[in-house]
């Protein structure tokens, strides 16, 4: 009985992993980049849900644009990698690959 007792104790890390890449599959940035490679404007468009995860898709865009990246898949998927090591550091390793999907 007691092996029941801890499993249902036991934190649902399942759930946490779907919300949170719901979440970013939901975010959509609008950045404005300027002819010399800056970031002039950044808003959320769609937001996460998460004012941590949408703060840090800014910080994200302009780290990635500042490596030469100015728009497309290029720079979408630059951000997303940011986004997922971020959320990795703040929340934990999210241990597998939901979070990516």
């Amino acid at each position: 009985m007691l092996p029941m007792l801890l499993a249902a104790q036991a934190p649902d890390t399942t759930s946490d992993i779907v919300v949170t890449g719901e979440r970013l599959r939901r975010l959509r940035v609008n950045a404005n980049v300027d002819r010399r490679g800056r970031v002039r404007r950044c808003e959320i468009a769609v937001s996460s849900g998460d004012a941590a995860i949408d703060r840090q898709a800014c910080v994200s865009t302009r780290d990635c644009v500042a490596t030469g990246l100015r728009a497309g898949a290029p720079l979408a998927d630059c951000v997303d990698a940011a986004l997922i090591a971020f959320v990795r550091a703040e929340r934990g390793d999210l241990g597998n690959e939901n979070a990516e999907n």
